[in-house]
């Protein structure tokens, strides 16, 4: 059964409540209220955003699959499954300072026919790209559902971010790209370059800046530190495994490589940088 979505109001940390009726069998549920918190920031803005529903053992394996990156990121609440009203608030507040708040939050959820109508109704992505690249993001986002395999994400073809992890400083970077494609005139051709190698270094760098940039200036709940940190370990992991996808050693392609020396590297260079 589907239900309407409820605005997230910024600033704001949801109540953990559960919605009986889930909408499939990998424990997608409908939205919970969002309180406002006594003492915090009030914002008129809001933010559409839905919670998946508590599952322990597809959560629990969820977190065990994470594992690898919890290691790279060297962050246990890295795809954990478990997003607290705080990170989400932190998101939705970036949203909203950026303008870009018709972006769907979906926290560990997994909701194929939604995402299907997000799909047919995202006018700013052009048809042609829809219905090809948009159709194949769909397929993998149905068949290797992120309430498993994790991996923060902002899907430009749907408009929505996926959180499946409890730190502030990846969902803020998937929302720097969402804020990215949005300033973009064709988004769709965009979107898609992306996809290549090489080329999809570029909107991971500008999404790292601005998100340390917004971080440095608004604040986390986490330390400027350790936002730098994470930002510096995930754009290494990023870049460094689309580069390495591009080669292969006996048949193997060297993306995997390429992310662990990758995030080496990010750890290195902000940790350089935070002892300045």
């Amino acid at each position: 059964m589907s239900h309407p979505s409820t605005p997230f109001p910024t600033g704001s940390t949801p109540m953990e409540t559960e919605n009986g009726a889930g909408r499939d069998t990998l424990g997608s549920g409908g939205p919970m209220v969002q309180p406002m918190v006594p003492g915090e920031l009030e914002c008129t803005a809001l933010v559409d955003v839905e919670f998946g529903q508590r599952r322990p053992v597809v959560d629990s394996i969820g977190n065990v699959l994470g594992v690898p990156r919890k290691i790279l990121l060297w962050d246990r609440r890295a795809d954990n499954h478990s997003v607290s009203g705080r990170t989400v608030g932190e998101v939705a507040d970036y949203l909203v300072a950026n303008g870009v708040s018709d972006v769907k939050v979906r926290v560990n959820q997994y909701a194929p026919r939604e995402e299907w109508r997000r799909l047919v109704r995202n006018h700013r992505v052009a048809p042609g790209w829809k219905y090809t690249v948009g159709v194949l993001k769909h397929l993998e986002y149905t068949l290797f559902p992120g309430r498993i395999w994790g991996g923060d994400e902002y899907n430009p073809y749907t408009n929505s971010v996926y959180l499946y992890s409890d730190i502030p400083a990846l969902g803020i970077a998937e929302s720097a790209y969402a804020k990215d494609i949005h300033s973009r005139t064709y988004p769709g051709t965009y979107a898609t370059g992306q996809l290549l190698p090489i080329l999809g270094v570029h909107h991971e760098s500008l999404a790292t800046e601005d998100a340390m940039w917004y971080v440095q200036t608004h604040g986390s709940s986490d330390s400027l530190q350790a936002t730098r940190r994470l930002l510096y370990a995930r754009y290494g992991m990023e870049a460094g495994g689309n580069l390495g996808g591009m080669f292969s050693v006996q048949g193997n392609q060297l993306g995997g490589v390429g992310q662990v020396i990758g995030a080496a590297g990010g750890h290195i260079a902000a940790g350089i940088q935070n002892q300045r």
